[in-house]
């Protein structure tokens, strides 16, 4: 059943929550009053909050491509927080998640960082701290946003390279001359620089430093080494 709400996340409907530029801090928590005092909370410091009394009203109601962070509680019925990240991960969640719980333990706290949590606060926690924690979420959240558009864009420059294009990005990063490059593919050097050249316009750079810091960026898609 989770699994389907998990997929039916690519398909949400006008009603449901799809804000995704302005950042929302996202409350997972069983307990209404928690709720409500966390959404007065960020309401008062101009932060806009939804509450969600479940996993599950998550999924039905939230998208996760939105911006912004989690704020989800350790323990509720049914699915932990713990499996829901889990859960969430999985499915591709790029939300930072803040966990917050009243019988918080270290090895608890260890588990939760080491599956990407960037804070975990513990019940009763001050209004300056979770702010704090959700402020530092949100910042981190908005940077790797413009570094998945950076990325995406240098994937599609790289997607409009021929074969023998892509052939000589990969040996100019590695740092080979145009004389190596002609021998390494077995064509001439005027062959090298034309195609060397062409590269280097459909990638849009300007320099050997911004085309390795491009293609550094490409490492991580292995189809692009195959």
């Amino acid at each position: 059943m989770q699994s389907r709400r998990l997929e039916a996340q690519k398909a949400m409907t006008i009603d449901q929550v799809s804000t995704r530029d302005e950042p929302v801090v996202c409350i997972v928590d069983d307990e209404g009053p928690v709720r409500a005092s966390l959404v007065d909370l960020f309401e008062s410091v101009a932060m806009k909050a939804i509450a969600f009394e479940s996993a599950s009203d998550f999924l039905e109601r939230c998208d996760m491509g939105q911006a912004g962070c989690i704020l989800l509680d350790v323990r509720m019925p049914g699915i932990s927080g713990l499996d829901f990240q889990d859960q969430l991960a999985a499915a591709g969640n790029t939300m930072p998640i803040i966990f917050m719980s009243g019988h918080g333990s270290i090895p608890l706290t260890v588990k939760a960082m080491k599956a990407g949590a960037t804070d975990f606060l513990i019940k009763p926690f001050a209004g300056s701290a979770v702010i704090a924690a959700v402020g530092e979420a949100i910042r981190r959240d908005a940077e790797n946003r413009k570094e998945a558009a950076i990325r995406a864009q240098v994937q599609i420059c790289e997607a409009r390279l021929t074969p023998r294009e892509r052939e000589v990005l990969h040996y100019v990063a590695a740092g080979l001359m145009n004389k190596q490059i002609a021998y390494e593919m077995q064509i001439s050097e005027i062959m090298v620089k034309l195609h060397r050249g062409r590269m280097m316009k459909k990638m849009q750079v300007g320099s050997l430093a911004e085309l390795v810091r491009k293609f550094d960026m490409l490492k991580p898609d292995l189809k692009l080494y195959q």
